[in-house]
């Protein structure tokens, strides 16, 4: 019988959560109409101008992250420096997530051209953070990666229908294992985690107050699935396959104000606390 440490299909949560922390970061550079004018559907209006919204640069984004079973984290997010390419800035993002004594850190690039905000999460982010995991009860033998960086585009003006879209390819890890079942003896194992992001919609234009403030933003709607298997010779293979529904409100300057993931009956609700300088 293997160990108290042993791996387990809870460890799922986990890798969700990992490849979130990736999400996060590229996902908060989204759009939404700045006005003085209370936030009203589009009705097929078209917007008074296109905007790219990044983060401000001398900003520190801090979030709560509240999972329905009561687990609660936290999120730090900021830019950490600008570069210059081809007249284009891109943007150098860092997102800290702090769950217990566990912290996350990953980076992507953002930058604006022809409308639309790119964003791209890098993996060797994936690779670090699920290090942080699996470290927990295993050891690592090898990793594989495909599908990095994982692309995603938004079109700036952020009006109803505006289009959020990713790279086709999925992101998939494979991790070679020794698990440790007594002082002596290991066994191997193979974790395989892949994850597939779905288009997406704006649907709604409104306004979000949280404990940061009262912010005028766009509502994006879409989906991804993540599939996890743990097998190995020596254990029964652990398999789980998720699709993950996220609403996303977003406002200029900020990026995510709010988002809510729901997978079947559980939950995780991110929102801004608070918007300080550095």
């Amino acid at each position: 019988m293997l160990n108290k440490n042993q791996p387990s299909i809870t460890f799922a949560r986990q890798t969700r959560q990992v490849f979130l922390s990736l999400a996060i970061a590229a996902v908060s550079l989204a759009s939404c109409k700045d006005d003085k004018d209370n936030v009203k559907p589009d009705d097929g209006n078209p917007p008074a101008e296109d905007k790219a919204f990044l983060p401000e640069k001398d900003q520190i984004y801090t979030y709560r992250i509240l999972d329905s079973d009561g687990e609660k984290s936290s999120s730090t997010l900021q830019v950490v420096n600008t570069k210059d390419s081809s007249g284009i800035s891109v943007y150098n993002i860092e997102n800290v997530i702090q769950e217990g004594r566990v912290f996350v850190t990953t980076r992507s690039r953002a930058f604006s051209k022809g409308g639309l905000t790119n964003n791209e999460m890098l993996h060797e982010d994936a690779v670090h953070a699920l290090y942080d995991i699996v470290e927990e009860f295993a050891e690592i033998e090898d990793v594989k990666l495909s599908g990095f960086p994982q692309k995603q585009v938004l079109e700036n003006k952020g009006t109803v229908g505006s289009n959020v879209t990713f790279g086709k390819d999925p992101l998939k890890v494979d991790i070679a294992l020794l698990i440790p079942i007594d002082e002596k003896n290991k066994i191997e194992a193979d974790w395989e985690t892949t994850l597939t992001y779905l288009d997406g919609k704006a649907t709604k234009q409104e306004e979000i107050t949280t404990p940061a403030g009262t912010f005028k933003c766009t509502k994006w709607e879409y989906k991804y699935e993540m599939h996890i298997k743990l097998s190995s010779l020596y254990i029964p293979v652990e398999e789980t396959e998720d699709v993950c529904t996220v609403e996303l409100w977003t406002a200029p300057g900020i990026g995510i104000v709010k988002s809510i993931e729901t997978v079947g009956e559980d939950s995780s609700t991110t929102e801004l606390q608070k918007i300080a300088k550095k």
